[in-house]
């Protein structure tokens, strides 16, 4: 259905809307967002439960995105460019773009090389290795260089196409980039910077998927570049009288020479009548050129026997490849667009602001953005109705030796709760010395074998800062947990008598999100527990 198709441009959209809440947060104007996002989830997703849509994570944030749109959208105005609009098409002109090079690349190489004075025929040798046999090793060695890249899981993004397109998208990007950028207020402009940032900054959340749009271009501009040289090979043979033949300096044999040609017309020669495949064996001997010799004893028909072979052979060889690498480009971004299951931090804190039952719905924020002009409110659903969203996940609390005891069953299940909406499964002690936690990270292991991807949460004091050991810590359970598990840091400000669980304080929380955001991992989140009555 509509609303779980996704494409890059979405994506684009997406990261742009949660860098923007992430800003938000970091202004300390969260207050608003859940009630934003709760008015969302209660208005315009829940009732598709109605149509009998599954409200899985990617329906909903799916869902969201849309309405974010037409809010901004309300606000800013119908032709408000979004960083996804920009994207598309700039990437639409691209595609032209990279067709129309190579249209004129190949055309232009082609009449170069059909340029006939009528002194001597042209070498069909020079014309296959050139138009043909190149092309072949061209994808012979980028086929070898994939292959090499998935035995030694290599990233994609040390790929020399990768790497050259790219960064000619960024740049053409960047050049046009003052067109959305003009429809954006300066405060936003900083979250539209940092969302062109996506192709190279979220490769562990996206996989290979932003290889696949530079891939086809790739594959476009060699699709341009056939047809430019079967579009000029055709008009020179259709407008001006040209003699093929061939010659070499070992004496092959006319034999040996139609062996091979036999060979390489095999994909056509089964439906298309001999005498066009292919030269026979008579006109390949009356097309061989002996330099000493000269052209006036070879025949005509003879030296014009060749086109059709060299015109079948670029379409298979060079044409149709491209055709197929770009039909494959195209199934392969469309599967690792359906491959993201969005659960990387930011649509973590997402999915629950929408889930998540508001406390006090009261009061209204000052931010025109929060809640759009229509009044009308639904009332606020049970924690039941978060079922089919939040399915299946639960948490791992680590819990530091020296507050363990603290930790009260009751009040701890609930602040997990509400901030991350899952129940406790189990708590474990870490923190005591180093073989106290080799024992914990073994325990995670054990019970990652159970659960492929268990959401971990380290109860840190904020109060202490976040030294070596700490980092090294979480790259241990990183090692352990494998790319994609969550890992939230909660804090906690420094405990009092009866409460562990007080407010941090601003300097601190900075800190601590500094050092997390320099380890660069998107399943990696820091979260503020915080009793009820604090």
């Amino acid at each position: 259905m509509k609303e779980s198709i996704w494409f890059i441009k979405d994506l684009i959209d997406l990261e742009y809307f949660l860098q923007r809440d992430k800003s938000a947060e970091d202004e300390s104007a969260q207050e608003s967002l859940p009630e934003r996002d709760r008015y969302i989830y209660l208005n315009k997703i829940l009732p598709l439960k109605k149509e009998k849509q599954t409200l899985n994570p990617r329906r909903v944030i799916r869902s969201w995105l849309e309405q974010r749109r037409e809010i901004e959208r309300s606000r800013s105005g119908p032709n408000t460019l979004l960083p996804g609009d920009a994207f598309d098409e700039v990437y639409g002109l691209m595609r032209f773009g990279f067709l129309i090079v190579g249209l004129l690349s190949g055309a232009g190489l082609a009449f170069s090389f059909l340029n006939y004075r009528g002194t001597e025929p042209l070498n069909i040798s020079v014309y296959f290795a050139g138009f043909v046999l190149t092309q072949c090793l061209v994808l012979l060695f980028f086929m070898g260089m994939f292959f090499i890249r998935k035995i030694r899981r290599t990233s994609f993004g040390v790929s020399v196409i990768f790497s050259l397109v790219s960064t000619l998208i960024a740049t053409l990007i960047g050049k046009i980039r003052h067109r959305a950028l003009e429809t954006l207020s300066g405060s936003k402009r900083d979250s539209l910077e940092a969302v062109m940032g996506l192709i190279r900054g979220k490769r562990q959340i996206y996989g290979s998927l932003f290889y696949w749009p530079v891939f086809i271009l790739a594959q476009v501009f060699g699709v341009g570049f056939n047809l430019g040289v079967f579009g000029a090979t055709l008009l020179k043979v259709l407008g001006s009288d040209i003699a093929f033949g061939w010659q070499s300096t070992v004496q092959f044999s006319a034999q040996a020479v139609f062996k091979l040609i036999q060979a390489i017309a095999l994909p056509w020669s089964w439906f298309v009548p001999a005498d066009i495949a292919y030269p026979t064996l008579s006109q390949i001997k009356g097309s061989h050129m002996i330099l000493k010799d000269g052209i006036y004893h070879l025949a005509t028909q003879d030296l014009v026997s060749w086109w059709p072979f060299l015109c079948f052979a670029l379409l298979t060889y060079g044409l149709l490849p491209r055709l197929i690498l770009f039909v494959i480009g195209f199934i392969a971004q469309k599967r690792a667009l359906m491959r993201i299951d969005f659960s990387h931090t930011a649509c973590e804190r997402l999915v629950h602001r929408l889930t998540a039952p508001l406390f006090s719905t009261e009061g209204r924020s000052s931010d025109p953005e929060a809640i759009p002009a229509d009044n009308a409110r639904a009332p606020d659903a049970a924690a039941s109705d978060r079922r089919g969203v939040l399915t299946g996940k639960d948490m791992i609390v680590l819990i530091p030796e020296d507050i363990f005891e603290a930790c009260s069953d009751n009040e701890f299940e609930g602040i997990i709760s509400k901030t991350f909406g899952y129940p406790i499964r189990r708590r474990l002690r870490f923190g005591k010395d180093e073989e106290g936690d080799k024992t914990v990270l073994h325990e995670i292991s054990r019970m990652k074998r159970e659960d492929a991807a268990p959401n971990i949460v380290i109860l840190q004091e904020a109060w202490q800062p976040p030294i070596r050991e700490h980092l090294h810590f979480i790259r241990d359970l990183r090692r352990v947990l494998g790319k994609t598990s969550m890992i939230w840091v909660g804090l906690i400000g420094r405990p009092r008598r009866g409460n562990i669980f007080t407010q941090v304080k601003e300097e601190e929380w900075k800190a601590w999100h500094q050092k997390l955001e320099a380890l660069g991992d998107p399943y990696l989140g820091l979260e503020r527990l915080v009793a009820n009555d604090t």
